[in-house]
């Protein structure tokens, strides 16, 4: 078939099948389409009193931990939350990516949210931070993100991999296809934000590395639940402990803001160890954590202003999050909370 026989068919395909190729909008239109999708897609998908998150659905365990700003850092790194040594308690969650429960046997990308309790600033008596196993956003623009989303909600995947390839972003698909992986677990590999945020006047991105002596082993033969399990193991013995780092922003072409599909590349950027994390032995598979987890939210905006996200993704975010945990607690009458360890013991 020549290729002018393609492009026509092609054509073809997205007309008789009402493609909308994301013509040039606002952001804030791309925005407010975005969360009417949600919006609509949770009406549909969920009963009342059953809404669960528009991703990151499925959970593999909300942990208790404890965030440690380390001694002697220089001065340049003493900035909001890492002004000083201290341990905040916290809490994580570790969930899989995709916007619909499924089993671990499945590729996905991975999250890790922190929510660190008891900040000294009066106007902010929590800090989230809202991490993924990839160091990349696939959808790494506003419009990009939007895009994916209209065609993998009122579409299929077929058809948003059609529409991407056709309008030359071929590259989109690679990077998501790169950042799916099966994991031995959860407590066993690297995180990053993906998107940058302030620090003080100047800009960076976060990575979680796993320090753990102990390290789980894919089982002989995949589970439904098998990184939870593995997590299950991990914990009943030893604690699971990570290094907190940040990576600096150079300039637009090495280290863009306003793209979350480029990696800042670590050669030009050189991350900084500023904390530990220190997940200790537990038994988190129990009604009240599952119970719990659906009652907090996680924001990565829900920090201090000197650590605010920046960048058109976070700018999307930030007011998406805030509908959707809205919408969420009002479809379902459920009050969203922020408990401390000593209320979970």
């Amino acid at each position: 078939m020549s290729s002018m026989k393609f492009i026509i068919l092609i054509s073809l395909f997205f007309l008789f099948n009402g493609c909308d190729m994301g013509q040039s909008k606002t952001e804030d239109q791309y925005i407010s389409e975005m969360e009417t999708l949600l919006k609509e897609k949770l009406s549909s998908d969920y009963q009342i009193g059953g809404t669960q998150r528009a991703t990151h659905v499925k959970s593999h365990g909300l942990l208790k931990g404890y965030f440690r700003v380390i001694d002697n850092l220089p001065e340049n790194l003493k900035v909001g939350i890492f002004k000083n040594s201290k341990t905040y308690e916290s809490w994580l969650r570790v969930s899989n990516a995709r916007g619909k429960w499924q089993s671990d046997k499945i590729k996905d990308f991975r999250g890790l949210s922190i929510k660190l309790l008891e900040m000294e600033n009066e106007l902010q008596n929590t800090n989230d931070f809202v991490l993924q196993s990839y160091p990349t956003m696939a959808l790494g623009t506003v419009k990009d993100f939007r895009d994916g989303m209209y065609y993998d909600i009122k579409k299929n995947r077929l058809y948003a991999a059609l529409a991407f390839i056709f309008s030359g972003r071929f590259s989109t698909l690679l990077a998501f296809n790169a950042g799916r992986e099966i994991h031995s677990s959860p407590l066993d590999i690297e995180y990053w934000s993906a998107t940058p945020y302030k620090f003080d006047d100047k800009i960076v991105k976060y990575k979680l590395v796993p320090t753990s002596a102990f390290k789980s082993v894919l089982p002989d033969e995949l589970t439904d639940n098998y990184l939870s399990d593995n997590m299950v193991t991990h914990l009943n013995s030893s604690s699971a402990t990570f290094d907190f780092l940040i990576q600096f922003f150079q300039d637009e072409k090495s280290t863009p803001i306003e793209n979350a599909g480029v990696e800042w590349n670590e050669n030009i950027s050189p991350f900084f160890k500023v904390a530990e994390i220190d997940i200790p032995v537990q038994n988190f598979r129990t009604k009240d954590r599952e119970m719990l987890q659906m009652q907090m939210s996680f924001d990565p905006s829900n920090v201090p202003d000197n650590h605010q996200p920046v960048g058109g993704l976070n700018r999307a975010r930030k007011a998406i999050y805030k509908v959707l945990s809205g919408f969420r607690s009002n479809r379902d009458n459920i009050e969203l909370i922020t408990p401390r360890h000593e209320d979970y013991d």
